[in-house]
């Protein structure tokens, strides 16, 4: 395996002392970063994704340094944005447009938005969904935009337990060339398919 498939951190130092030089290397896989409430879980996530600077240390892609923002990671996103009007399917649109190199082709997108049962809400406004609903409705977002890097803040929180079970099959079907970061209280839904676990705290 090339350099191409590493994620590494080097001597990381995040503001505000949750995370201080943490130093790892993550291949592709299912990652799970765990720990107490104020570790630095979601710090660190949003650091690889670029919105929250290091103070300290390095973040590299394969042969570089990460930039500060890159169509090769996504951060799935914890709540809707403000566009409570906007269409469920032209979110999924917009946020799959933003990352032009994912593998996956639109007969995929329709098995994702089919196995998290959102065939049926795909023109309902993103105001009018459920917050579980809209939370999947984000996390499909992402699983069909797919980029080299993929990291989700407590995914299983808010939705059903089929659409857990739906997004653990999801997130196995990446792990031979995605890098996939879960940041998760919830260890049970992810025993079967996580490649390695970070504790933090």
């Amino acid at each position: 395996m090339n350099n191409v498939d590493l994620l590494r951190l080097d001597a990381i130092t995040l503001p505000f002392g949750a995370v201080r030089e943490l130093a790892c290397t993550f291949r592709p896989g299912v990652h799970l970063v765990v720990g107490p409430n104020g570790v630095g879980k979601t710090s660190l996530l949003r650091a690889i994704a670029g919105a929250l600077p290091p103070i300290g240390g390095t973040i590299q892609l394969g042969d570089g340094p990460l930039p500060k923002r890159s169509d090769r990671v996504v951060l799935a996103p914890g709540a809707s944005p403000a566009l409570p009007w906007l269409r469920a399917e032209l979110l999924i649109d917009f946020v799959v447009s933003l990352y032009p190199l994912s593998r996956r082709d639109a007969g995929y997108g329709s098995q994702v938005v089919r196995k998290l049962h959102l065939s049926g809400i795909m023109e309902a406004p993103m105001g009018t969904l459920s917050a579980g609903m809209a939370k999947k409705v984000l996390l499909a977002a992402t699983l069909i935009a797919a980029p080299t890097v993929m990291l989700f803040d407590e995914p299983v929180n808010e939705i059903d337990a089929e659409s857990r079970e739906a997004l653990v099959s999801l997130l196995a079907d990446y792990r031979s060339d995605r890098i996939m970061l879960v940041a998760t209280h919830h260890l049970a839904p992810f025993r079967d398919v996580a490649t390695s676990t970070l504790a933090l705290g």
